[in-house]
């Protein structure tokens, strides 16, 4: 990210291996096998190594962008968000404590960030069905947790691609239309897949308000597609 370039510059990129296994688990140390990379590179990070803040970017900033992109559903938007999101974890790095993973750490600094905007612009959001580029392969379009949970909770069979990609479309749609507390906590649970602990922890909720608004959220997209479902029957 632009203002952050000396930092990227100085970094050298962990290896596909060393990106894998820092993705893969939110625990910050692993019992015999040491420090995972991501955090030990953040703990060199508060220690002054900015190359290591560097690292830190080149590994996270594309799927932290993608992310972002489905919360408020423009590039450049999402692309400002992004770099402010790497800026502020750089202003607070004291304030990682290792009881979350780095990516987790900044997701929740963009998360707030990307709420914070969508309340300033009160705008229905478009999205798109294309994958953003540097998406990860597990996940095939923005809307694909959101579809699955949408087809468990009314039992319906597979759809026929020319109809889930209608289908994707429409829920896309109203998403854009949803609220931006609702809008966060679909992603981060149907999209993202962050568990509620986790997402009560970043959104700064009782467990309880946190399952609470999630299940609010649901109806609320479901009632933004009952023009849509009720065409289909």
């Amino acid at each position: 990210m632009s203002s952050l370039s000396h930092a990227h510059d100085e970094a050298e990129g962990l290896g596909p291996a060393e990106s894998t296994k820092a993705d893969s688990s939110d625990s910050g140390a692993s019992a015999g096998r040491g420090v995972r990379p991501d955090v030990a590179l953040l703990l060199k990070a508060q220690k002054g190594d900015r190359g290591a803040y560097g690292q830190i970017i080149v590994l996270y900033q594309d799927r932290l962008f993608n992310a972002v992109l489905r919360l408020v559903g423009d590039r450049e938007e999402a692309r400002e968000l992004t770099q402010e999101a790497f800026t502020r974890g750089l202003m607070k790095l004291d304030g990682f404590r290792g009881d979350a993973s780095p990516y987790t750490w900044l997701f929740r600094i963009a998360v707030n960030l990307a709420i914070s905007q969508l309340r300033k612009v009160q705008r229905t959001r478009v999205f798109s069905l294309d994958r953003p580029a540097g998406a990860r392969t597990r996940d095939p379009d923005q809307a694909a947790g959101l579809m699955d949970r949408m087809a468990s909770d009314n039992g319906e069979q597979p759809p026929a691609k020319a109809e889930r990609r209608e289908r994707d479309e429409a829920v896309l749609a109203a998403l854009g239309r949803l609220d931006a507390e609702y809008r966060a906590v679909l992603v981060m649970r149907d999209i993202e897949g962050f568990d509620y602990q986790q997402m009560a922890d970043m959104l700064s909720l009782p467990l309880g308000t946190l399952k609470s608004r999630l299940f609010r959220a649901r109806l609320a997209l479901r009632d933004e597609l009952r023009t849509y479902l009720s065409d289909r029957k």
